[in-house]
């Protein structure tokens, strides 16, 4: 008899599994029938409720929709502890232009989950589409206090909506009281070309003395730079480096124009810092310890074989027009097999007709050796390029291979003294 009723036990919880087991089945499909097969063995179940819900959110029929928000309905009301279901009442309950069932059902979603920016996004949409503009301001200003990763898409929504960059600085950026959140904002209005709002946005955070790392400013830097706005762009990397968030790099010497021309400290690869350009016929080294002077210097290897043009390592630099300028500096080759070797270039990115001028080309094995060339900028050269170069090749032999070594860069302008 004991044994018996352990059997049935036995079958009764392997029918149990397999019930338990084919609800979540049907939990999972995309068809309606499926789903209500599952309810009918477990018709309190929450989450097919809240599964059949949004699969008759797919369908435009009136009938369907005010299904929808039953079933929405039954899913809350079975288990009300959940975000996940309250959203998908207020969307159901906004189908039918219920706005009071969205709202009461959003609020409902964010006192269960204060902390998850979804539900700060869905709330924020939400509240625009049924014109309830400062709810959902107020909505996206919280949600970018909590995710930053919500900056692009939370400013590209309110930016179309309202078009106003002042309301969006101020109700949903926080007035620059967050300097990582007004910076993005900065770049955003620059690449939207609203640059007196991306300016204004600088200039806040400027004034408070707020802490930022160079990661937070440097897209709105590049965005100035890209758009041909230099002086303001300078302006910036002046700021930052009174600010210390640029360190001064220790070579910089008396009028040198040059940032970091000993490569004493990593390049930022931004702003008016040393650049490179990844190339399969070119690597490079800002911290080999072979330096002319100091403890570094930038080495570029020719490590393949070919007869192509290369510009590794550049740096961009603001200039006066009409002036006289000197770039200097000091470098050595090891076996470079090209009689068209690297060498240090001035352009005006802008006009390179109007400026293109490079120092000597360099093959074979050198010792450290000073290099040096003198130009006149234009009369609306605003900047020049200066960079490591090697020109595709005419002559015998062309391919280039072997190492070259750069050290003690500068661009200085040469004093009138008539």
């Amino acid at each position: 008899m004991f044994l018996a009723l352990l059997a049935l036990v036995a079958l009764a919880g392997g029918a149990e599994a397999i019930k338990i087991a084919a609800v979540v089945a049907f939990g999972r499909s995309t068809n309606v029938s499926e789903v209500r097969r599952g309810l009918a063995l477990d018709p309190d179940n929450a989450q097919l409720h809240h599964r059949l819900s949004q699969l008759y959110g797919d369908s435009l029929a009136l009938s369907n929709l005010t299904e929808r928000v039953a079933q929405a309905r039954r899913a809350t009301a079975l288990n009300p502890n959940k975000s996940e279901y309250w959203l998908n009442l207020a969307s159901a309950c906004e189908s039918i232009r219920d706005d009071a069932c969205g709202d009461q059902s959003l609020q409902r979603a964010l006192v269960l989950s204060p902390m998850a920016p979804l539900v700060w996004w869905v709330a924020g949409d939400h509240y625009l589409r049924t014109n309830q503009p400062e709810a959902a301001l107020s909505c996206f200003s919280r949600l970018l206090e909590l995710s930053p990763d919500y900056v692009p898409p939370v400013l590209a929504l309110t930016f179309r909506v309202y078009g106003d960059p002042k309301v969006i600085f101020e109700k949903v950026v926080g007035g620059g009281s967050d300097a990582r959140l007004a910076l993005a904002y900065a770049d955003f209005m620059s690449a939207n070309n609203e640059f007196d709002a991306a300016h204004q946005a600088w200039s806040r955070v400027g004034s408070r003395g707020s802490a930022f790392t160079f990661a937070a400013i440097r897209p709105y830097l590049e965005q100035l730079l890209s758009h041909g706005r230099f002086q303001e762009a300078h302006a910036v990397w002046v700021e930052l480096e009174r600010r210390g968030t640029i360190a001064k790099p220790p070579d910089g010497g008396q009028g040198n124009l040059v940032f970091n021309g000993g490569f004493e400290q990593p390049p930022l690869g931004a702003g008016f810092d040393w650049r490179s350009q990844p190339s399969p016929y070119a690597s490079l080294d800002f911290a080999d310890p072979s330096a002319y002077e100091g403890a570094r210097c930038l080495r570029v290897d020719f490590p393949v074989s070919q007869n192509v043009e290369l510009e590794p390592v550049c740096q961009i630099i603001p200039v006066a027009p009409g002036r006289v300028y000197t770039l200097a500096a000091y470098l050595r080759t090891k076996d470079i097999t090209s009689e068209c070797g690297p060498r240090l270039r001035v352009v005006d990115p802008y006009c390179s007709d109007c400026l293109s001028v490079s120092t000597e080309s360099t093959s074979g094995t050198t010792a450290w050796h000073s290099v040096k060339v003198s130009f006149t900028t234009g009369n609306q050269t605003q900047l020049v390029r200066v960079s490591v170069w090697r020109p595709r090749c005419r002559t015998f032999p062309m391919d280039i291979s072997g190492s070259f070594w750069l050290d003690a860069v500068s661009l200085r302008a040469v004093v009138d003294t008539q």
